[in-house]
């Protein structure tokens, strides 16, 4: 085997081919947008292109990350993963590699490497057509104007700062139509965001709610979700596999879980993961002492309740800012934990 720089162009019949092999046939936009900024290169044996990958430089002044977005192989050469692997692993080292759940050969790879391995997101998709029901003083209505301070404001509660989009931008959207309103006796109480997807077959919807009971944000689901059928779309979702709640909404409203993407590390190419703690492990590093940073990421009134002892609380919905203004010591262990995970 070997691996060839290529133009985009001559790997795009093979990342059809790619799509078409899947059930799930729908990359998501952070899937995307990743793609679009990788490198192509094509997979050959002799003259023959068996395969292609998509491979992701993010350059420093004096060494670059790598990592791998897309490997796919024909067919007659699905059994050769693990030599494609190796091959990009002695050229190019990347640190991580990004894979779905249904892109079965790849996986098995790296499974068989054994490198560790993260949840990354979820891919759901909707069951049923079944209409939402009744829901006394609901209603879901297309983003107006009076309602665009409200929607950049429940962005950024939901997203944090640095996700949430400009004015200018939730104005394109709502010349688009892309973005609801959810109202309560015709107060606004949260949004269902509609974005664009590859796969011709599906639309993504996202909720915004987070102070909304599920049973309501379920009925909203499900009101635009016939939205999109009406459109010949199967309603489908990106879900954070982390996102507990929002999963479990997702269910309520009868969507299932169709693939989910993985994150695979390299340890030999110096790319670090984290790892999972239990209470036991944590309790013994406290009563050990020594230089160990703990965070309390849940929110302001759990922390006021009560938090771990010499913990800090930091606002998760502000999480990436301020962990970049008060996290100096690149060095230091830290344990961060909240109400789902330690």
């Amino acid at each position: 085997m070997d691996l060839r720089k290529v133009p985009y162009e001559e790997i795009a019949g093979l990342r059809e081919e790619r799509l078409e092999s899947f059930q799930t046939q729908l990359f998501p936009n952070f899937h995307m947008h990743l793609a679009q900024h990788a490198e192509p290169f094509a997979i050959t044996e002799g003259e023959e292109t068996v395969g292609y990958t998509l491979l992701l430089f993010d350059r420093h002044e004096d060494h670059e990350h790598v990592t791998l977005i897309e490997l796919y192989l024909t067919p007659a050469h699905r059994d050769r993963y693990e030599d494609a692997v190796d091959l990009i692993r002695e050229r190019y080292e990347p640190r991580a590699f990004l894979v779905r759940t249904d892109d079965c050969g790849f996986e098995t790879a790296l499974i068989a490497y054994g490198f560790p391995m993260e949840m990354s997101m979820s891919v759901m998709v909707s069951r049923t057509t079944a209409a939402p029901g009744a829901a006394d003083n609901l209603d879901l209505v297309p983003l107006d104007y009076p309602h665009l301070r409200l929607a950049h404001d429940l962005y950024s509660h939901a997203r944090g700062l640095q996700e949430t989009p400009t004015i200018g931008e939730l104005e394109a959207a709502m010349e688009e139509d892309l973005i609801w309103v959810i109202t309560q006796d015709r107060h606004p109480v949260g949004l269902v965001i509609r974005e664009e997807s590859e796969g011709r077959r599906y639309g993504l919807l996202d909720i915004l709610a987070p102070h909304v009971s599920d049973e309501r944000q379920v009925w909203a689901l499900k009101t635009a979700g016939r939205q999109f059928e009406e459109q010949g779309l199967i309603p489908a979702a990106v879900v954070d596999g982390r996102s507990v709640r929002k999963i479990a909404v997702f269910r309520a409203a009868d969507y299932f879980t169709a693939v989910s993407y993985l994150v695979f590390y390299d340890p030999d190419a110096g790319r670090p993961h984290v790892p999972v703690i239990d209470r036991d492990e944590l309790k013994g590093l406290i009563e050990a002492g020594g230089d160990l940073l703990i965070l309390d990421v849940m929110g302001r009134d759990h922390w006021e309740r009560g938090h771990l002892p010499g913990a800090e609380w930091i606002d998760y919905r502000n999480l990436s800012r301020e962990s970049r203004d008060r996290l100096k010591d690149k060095d230091q262990p830290i344990v961060v934990y909240c109400n789902d995970y330690t």
